[in-house]
C-alpha cells in the first residue's frame, strides 16, 4: 500500500479501516451497552479491594477472581434483590396513593415479577406466551450478567496493562493522557465513592427499618421498608439536606398517625427519629462518606445526573449518566480552555 499511496493517503486509508472496525465492534456491543456500563461501575466499585488482594496474591487471575466472587457477585445479588423488592413496594405505594398514571411507568417490570410469582406450572397452565416472554427475559438478563462479570473481571486483571498501553501510545500527547487520567479520577469519585455510598447507606437503612418494624406494635411499623431505604440511600448525596429529606417527613407522618389513631404509640416515632438520626444520618455521613467520597464534582449536579440518566437511558442510565457528566466536565475544565 505504501508504494501505491502517498503518506497522507495511506494514513487516511488506515483511518477509514480503523473507523470501519470500530463501527462493527460498536454495533456488536450496542446490544449489551447497559451491561458494559454496569460492568464498568462494578470494576470501579471493586478496584480498592482488588488493589489490596493484589498485594497478597502473585497471580493476577487469582486476585481478580477472588474480588469478583467475594465482592462483585454479592453486590449484584443484593442490588438485584433490592431492585426487585423496591419495584414491588413502589407499585404498592402508587396503588395505595391512587396514582394510577405513574403505575403505568413501572407496569412492565411489575408484570414480569408478578408472572414469576405464579410458579412455572401455573404459568404453563395459564398462558404459554407469558412463559415464553419470561424465559426470553431471563435469558437476556443472564447474558447481561455474564457480560457485566466478564467486563469487570478483565478490567481488574488488565487495567494496569491498558493504562500502560495508553500512556505509551499517546506519549507525545500529554493533554490526552491528562484528560483520561482525570476522567479515571472522577469516575472513581462517582462510582467507588458516591454510588457505593448510596448502596451502603441504603443497605444500612433497609436493615434498620426492618428492625424498627419488628419493634413496632403490629400494623404500625415502617411501611415499605425497602423502598424507604432506597430513598435514604439516594438522599445521601442531596446537597445540604441529605437523608433528612426522607426521615424528617416520615417521622412527622408517624407523629401524625400516633395522634390521630390509637394504634400507633408516641414512643415509636420518637424511637424512629433517634435511630435514624444516629444510624442513618450521623454514621454514613461521618464514616461511610468520609471513607469513600472524595473529589471536586458538584453533588447537586451528580444527583441531577443520576435522575436524568435514568429518565433518558432507562435502567442503566443511573450508571451511564455519570459517565456523560464526567466526560463533559473534564472536557470543559481541561480541554476547552486550551481551544479558546
Amino acid at each position: 500500500m505504501g508504494s501505491l499511496l502517498t503518506g497522507r493517503q495511506e494514513r487516511a486509508a488506515w483511518v477509514v479501516v480503523g473507523l470501519t472496525i470500530a463501527g462493527f465492534v460498536g454495533f456488536v456491543l450496542y446490544a449489551f451497552f447497559g451491561a458494559l456500563v454496569v460492568g464498568l461501575f462494578l470494576y470501579y466499585a471493586m478496584r480498592p479491594v482488588h488493589r489490596r488482594l493484589e498485594d497478597r496474591f502473585d497471580h493476577p487471575d487469582v486476585a481478580a477472581t477472588a474480588t469478583v466472587l467475594l465482592v462483585g457477585v454479592p453486590v449484584l445479588l443484593v442490588v438485584g434483590y433490592a431492585a426487585v423488592v423496591g419495584v414491588r413496594q413502589f407499585d404498592q405505594f402508587l396503588a395505595a396513593a391512587n396514582l394510577q398514571q405513574l403505575r403505568v411507568a413501572v407496569e412492565p417490570y411489575v408484570s414480569s415479577l408478578t408472572a414469576a410469582d405464579g410458579g412455572v406450572f401455573g404459568l404453563l397452565r395459564n398462558n404459554v406466551s407469558r412463559v415464553t416472554e419470561l424465559t426470553t427475559a431471563l435469558v437476556n438478563w443472564a447474558l447481561r450478567l455474564f457480560v457485566i462479570v466478564t467486563v469487570a473481571f478483565y478490567l481488574l486483571r488488565d487495567d494496569r496493562k491498558i493504562a500502560g498501553w495508553f500512556r505509551a501510545t499517546f506519549a507525545d500527547h500529554e493533554t490526552a493522557v491528562r484528560f483520561v487520567e482525570h476522567v479515571d479520577d472522577h469516575l472513581t469519585t462517582i462510582y467507588t465513592g458516591n454510588l457505593v455510598t448510596i448502596g451502603a447507606t441504603g443497605l444500612i437503612a433497609i436493615t434498620v427499618f426492618y428492625g424498627l418494624d419488628l419493634l413496632a406494635p403490629a400494623g404500625t411499623g415502617v411501611a415499605f421498608p425497602v423502598l424507604l431505604g432506597l430513598l435514604v440511600g439516594v438522599a445521601t448525596i442531596v446537597p445540604a439536606v441529605g437523608i433528612k429529606a426522607v426521615y424528617f417527613p416520615y417521622t412527622a407522618f408517624l407523629v401524625w398517625r400516633s395522634q390521630t389513631t390509637a394504634t400507633t404509640p408516641l414512643w415509636f416515632p420518637v424511637t424512629f427519629f433517634l435511630v435514624a438520626a444516629v444510624a442513618l444520618d450521623w454514621f454514613p455521613d461521618f464514616i461511610v462518606r468520609s471513607y469513600l467520597s472524595k473529589g471536586e464534582l458538584n453533588m447537586g449536579l451528580v444527583l441531577l445526573t443520576y435522575v436524568l440518566g435514568a429518565v433518558a437511558f432507562g435502567w442503566y442510565g443511573v450508571f451511564f449518566g455519570p459517565v456523560v457528566l464526567v466526560f463533559f466536565t473534564t472536557f470543559a475544565r481541561e480541554i476547552l480552555p486550551e481551544l479558546t
